[in-house]
């Protein structure tokens, strides 16, 4: 493809992206505390992957092992985490 008149130039490969991509975290082991919630009443070690921002502050995408050998992932609210020393 060439210029159009209508889009302007076409993108190559070596163009710039045009919003900067957010920088990548690295995993981040921490302690998952799910002690108010009725059928997960402990802390879990975890592994924290990803962060995004929501109305009442950030939530983390996280996975988790509980004692009975199963393994979770879900978007909890950071009051629940704890970074591991």
């Amino acid at each position: 493809m060439g210029h159009n008149r209508r889009y302007g130039d076409s993108l190559s490969a070596l163009d710039p992206p045009a919003v900067a991509p957010p920088s990548r975290i690295r995993p981040q082991h921490v302690w998952v505390n799910l002690s108010t919630v009725s059928h997960a009443p402990a802390v879990y070690p975890g592994v924290l992957v990803e962060w995004r921002p929501v109305v009442n502050g950030w939530e983390a995408l996280c996975t988790w092992a509980t004692p009975d050998g199963s393994v979770h992932t879900g978007w909890l609210p950071a009051m629940r985490l704890k970074p591991l020393p």
